[in-house]
């Protein structure tokens, strides 16, 4: 069984930041997407360059923090600031429930101007390209074609994709999980999410695909991220689940092989 262990968000926040290059360092993640359009992305761009062989990526963020692109040509979508809409918001409107709404309230040209400023952006940061492209929070339409054409531009492979094309199987649970679905804050929820647990309860199902792919938000939890989210406490459970030691100790006693989007893209390669 070959594990793809994806973090997303990386740099939304110091803690979100920190807390990830500890599942890199100290952990089994194997990639993870930089905002890059948010404030701390300098930051956490050095750290990068720190880790040239980890398999960084990019997580286009549409929904927290300012844009990159100039606001005055992309208005749908940014406030009077140039901030993104939050996702909270952008799922209560009445448009947002069917194609044509979506596509209006994130119309394509504004979609691909921005995941392409940002795209510019995490290469004037890192210093390269990145590994894998991916979307963030709320994927629509247009955000998906946007990617797909800087896909195919760049010639780097979108998550969603490769994904597919493996034919890699979710070990991720988000039943009931309103922050990620419906984009609502219930702590509770949150602190009682154990993600761990629930791979370790569908590990030996897990071991009977050749792919599995399992993707979290790890991240040390701070106040900065109470302002930009709703989905804040439960990070830290993904980080447990990334640093465990039970989890490593399966890895080791059984045939399962870590791997990155890289990883894939070799493989692609020799076809």
């Amino acid at each position: 069984m070959k594990l793809l262990v994806q973090g997303d968000d990386y740099g939304f926040t110091k803690g979100v930041m920190w807390g990830m290059l500890e599942g890199i360092d100290h952990g089994v993640l194997t990639c993870s997407g930089l905002f890059a359009n948010v404030p701390n992305a300098e930051l956490a761009a050095a750290q990068m360059r720190l880790r040239p062989d980890f398999c960084w990526g990019i997580d286009f963020n549409l929904v927290a923090g300012p844009c990159c692109a100039d606001p005055k040509k992309i208005p749908h979508f940014v406030d009077a600031s140039g901030n993104f809409i939050r996702s909270n918001i952008t799922v209560k409107d009445p448009r947002w429930q069917s194609e044509a709404g979506r596509r209006e309230m994130f119309p394509y040209e504004e979609c691909y101007l921005e995941v392409r400023s940002q795209f510019d952006r995490y290469v004037q940061l890192v210093g390269k390209k990145p590994g894998y492209l991916n979307g963030h929070s709320i994927n629509h339409e247009n955000l998906t074609e946007a990617i797909r054409q800087l896909s195919k531009e760049e010639k780097i492979p979108y998550t969603n994709d490769i994904l597919q094309e493996f034919n890699f199987v979710w070990a991720v649970d988000i039943s009931g999980n309103e922050a990620t679905t419906a984009k609502v804050f219930d702590p509770m929820n949150q602190v009682k999410r154990n993600p761990l647990k629930f791979f370790m309860e569908h590990a030996e199902e897990y071991l009977q695909h050749e792919y599995v792919f399992a993707a979290g938000h790890p991240g040390y939890v701070d106040a900065e991220l109470f302002a930009q989210t709703s989905l804040s406490i439960e990070r830290c459970r993904d980080l447990e689940m990334v640093l465990s030691p039970v989890l490593k100790k399966w890895i080791d006693e059984n045939p399962v092989e870590l791997i990155s989007y890289r990883d894939l893209i070799e493989k692609e390669g020799e076809k």
